[in-house]
């Protein structure tokens, strides 16, 4: 495939770092170890006739249950939304319709595509997409929506492996277990490279450096040119389940020094994480979960703060000293935390704070200058690009879509004229395709 045949008026193809594609219920239990088989994540009914999934037989700790707009909220935004609903899950089809939980772009604000459509209008957008649904969990459907969406190249990221480790964080056979099970459907019935066209990057844990480097050797040997990790800090270790580790510590030098090697690039999402339990110094339940979060949980434990650790942790601990091929893609965890990250971390730099980890306790360069060579970051759909450009620079900026998901772009090409009109059109391709074209394509 070349740029010159885009079905966009763009005139390229897109390239998209933050995309999903959704895994079957059944692929833990179908790819598990035989030895394993009491340990695999399943899904069940549970006697109200509602589903389940069980995590080695316990039911799941994480839930993102939460009203998002209030129904006046909805009316107020997108008129009648009686065909709609209010909530994650709550999309009725209309008859012989399939079943589709969240409609692309319905919970987004100013780039709602339901937004100013009247009732056919919204009927044939909803109708649209349900028909698309099952290209969401079919590989060769998906390369078909991709042409006619124009994306040539994108990270596909399945659902499961986001919370995977907080489910399992005192159960580390049994997240191990599952991971392997992951990894393998992902190879089997999708492939970790298609066409050199999905990127689906198995996910590994950091929780034992030893079956992290089993797993990573064994996804290396399968063909793959990215990982994916969790965001934050790493697992604490069997010692320590619920605590944690900078994943730049010593114990992981091995695991990384094959990475550096294998020039493995490293994909990193949004995601469950335990960052709550710090709620219990500001009178907030340690034990709540993202669908149970309130305003200030949300604010302080959800997205930013692992993002900023997770980044800070890399630049400041010398990760990069140690490991200079590694490259670093941050989805779906926006940049409103980035300017200020970069700054402070500029600051401490040129006041001669020690960075831990490095041999003379000074890093090589600017932590800003370090962030630009080694990482690209995906901004949320609705935020402020040029904001973020004019302070970090284009280079590391990539278009994410966040699709199918209900925050994300029904109609990705659409971006450009949305939120990058006041860029040229260099800079507009470069955001849309060539910096992560760089990035997959790199070295």
């Amino acid at each position: 495939m070349t740029a010159t045949a885009s079905p966009t008026e763009l005139g390229y193809w897109i390239n998209d770092a933050d995309n999903h594609f959704n895994e079957p219920l059944d692929c833990f239990e179908r790819y598990i170890d035989p030895k394993d088989a009491a340990l695999a994540i399943r899904s069940v009914t549970d006697p109200d006739g509602q589903p389940m999934q069980l995590f080695a037989g316990q039911p799941s700790k994480f839930h993102s249950r939460q009203v998002t707009f209030s129904a006046e909220e909805l009316q107020k935004l997108l008129g009648d939304t009686s065909n709609i609903g209010t909530r994650r899950g709550n999309v009725p089809p209309q008859a012989g319709e399939p079943q589709l939980d969240v409609i692309p772009g319905m919970l987004l604000n100013r780039l709602n595509p339901l937004k100013g459509m009247d009732e056919e209008q919204r009927k044939a957008f909803i109708s649209e997409f349900r028909h698309k649904s099952e290209a969401f969990g079919n590989r060769d459907l998906r390369l078909l929506l991709m042409d006619e969406q124009g994306i040539e190249k994108a990270l596909m990221f399945p659902a499961a492996a986001h919370d995977i480790e907080y489910e399992f964080a005192d159960n580390i056979p049994a997240l191990y277990a599952n991971i392997r099970a992951f990894n393998r459907w992902m190879l089997e019935e999708v492939g970790y490279n298609v066409e050199n066209r999905m990127f689906l990057p198995p996910y590994i844990a950091l929780a034992d450096p030893e079956l992290a480097i089993k797993e990573l050797e064994q996804v290396i040997a399968d063909g793959t040119t990215m990982i994916q990790t969790k965001s934050g800090h790493a697992h604490g270790g069997a010692d320590n389940p619920f605590g944690g580790r900078s994943p730049a510590d010593p114990a992981y030098d091995r695991f990384w020094s094959i990475v550096n090697e294998a020039n493995i690039r490293l994909a990193v999402h949004l995601g469950g994480t335990d960052y709550q339990k710090y709620g219990a110094d500001w009178s907030e339940d340690p034990e709540a979960v993202f669908g149970d979060f309130d305003a200030f949980q949300w604010v302080m434990y959800w997205g930013d703060r692992p993002a900023m650790e997770f980044t800070a942790g890399l630049i400041l601990h010398n990760f990069f000293g140690r490991f200079p091929n590694i490259k670093v893609c941050l989805s779906e965890m926006g940049t409103v935390w980035l300017p200020y990250t970069l700054r402070k971390m500029d600051h401490a730099f040129l006041m001669g704070r020690q960075a831990k980890w490095s041999p003379t306790g000074r890093l090589d360069q600017r932590p800003s200058e370090i962030f630009r060579k080694h990482f690209i970051v995906a901004p949320y759909p609705e935020e402020n690009v040029r904001r973020i450009v004019d302070e970090i620079g284009i280079d590391p900026i990539v278009f994410g879509s966040d699709f199918p998901h209900g925050e994300g772009l029904a109609y990705p090409d659409r971006y450009v004229d949305a939120q990058l009109a006041g860029f040229s059109a260099d800079e507009q391709r470069r955001i849309m395709r060539d910096n992560l074209e760089n990035f997959l394509t790199w070295p």
